[in-house]
C-alpha cells in the first residue's frame, strides 16, 4: 500500500512540475515576441527617422530659382534640393500620407509614401500618427497649409510620428499594440 502512495503521490509531483515547466515556456516565449517586436518597431523609428532628417536637412540646397518648398501641409510635404550633390542636378522630395491600410490587423496603419523625382517608394512600417508642422525664424507656428508667399517664411520642420506594430502583442481583444515615437524639429540651414 505504502508503495502505491509513493507512486501516486510521484506522479502528482511529476505532473505539477511539468505544468510548471510548460507556463515558464509559454510565459517566456510571450514575453520574447513582445521584446522582439517592440525592439523592431523601435529600429523602423530610427530608419525612417534618418531618412527623413537626411532629406530634410537637404530642403533647399543649391536651389538657384523657384521655390524651395512646392507644398506644405499637415501630411504632405514637397520640396527641391540637390539631395546627392550632382553638379546642377535637382531633385524633388515628396511625402504623403496615405489612406489605411487594409491587410493590416492595426486599424490605424497608414501607408507613407516619399517620392524622389518621379519614383515612389511606399514607406510601410505601420505609421499611426504622422505630422508635420512649420515654423518662422522666430518660433511662431504657421497655420497649416502653408500656400503662396508664406512657404518662403518656413524656416524649420516639426516631425511627428508614432509607429506601431501591425498585430497586437497578445491574443485578447484588450490587447495593445507595441509602438515607437518620433518627435523633432529640424531647421534646414537652406531655407
Amino acid at each position: 500500500m505504502q508503495v502505491l502512495l509513493d507512486l501516486v503521490g510521484s506522479t502528482i509531483l511529476v505532473g505539477t512540475l511539468i505544468l510548471s515547466i510548460m507556463g515558464v515556456n509559454v510565459n517566456m516565449t510571450t514575453e520574447t515576441f513582445k521584446s522582439t517586436t517592440e525592439f523592431h518597431i523601435q529600429t523602423e523609428v530610427i530608419q525612417l527617422s534618418r531618412i527623413m532628417e537626411f532629406d530634410l536637412a537637404k530642403m533647399g540646397y543649391d536651389v538657384t530659382s523657384g521655390r524651395k518648398i512646392i507644398t506644405a501641409d499637415s501630411s504632405r510635404l514637397k520640396f527641391k534640393a540637390n539631395l546627392w550633390n550632382v553638379p546642377g542636378a535637382m531633385d524633388s522630395v515628396e511625402y504623403i500620407l496615405g489612406g489605411l491600410v487594409g491587410i493590416s490587423t492595426n486599424p490605424r496603419d497608414r501607408v507613407l509614401t516619399r517620392y524622389e523625382n518621379t519614383s515612389g517608394v511606399l514607406i510601410n512600417y505601420s505609421i499611426t500618427t504622422f505630422r508635420l508642422s512649420y515654423y518662422k525664424a522666430d518660433g511662431t507656428q504657421l497655420t497649416t497649409p502653408v500656400t503662396g508667399a508664406r512657404l518662403d517664411s518656413i524656416d524649420a520642420v516639426r516631425i511627428l510620428m508614432t509607429i506601431e506594430s501591425p498585430e497586437p502583442l497578445g491574443t485578447d481583444a484588450t490587447s495593445q499594440y507595441a509602438s515607437g515615437y518620433y518627435e523633432k524639429l529640424i531647421y534646414p540651414r537652406n531655407l
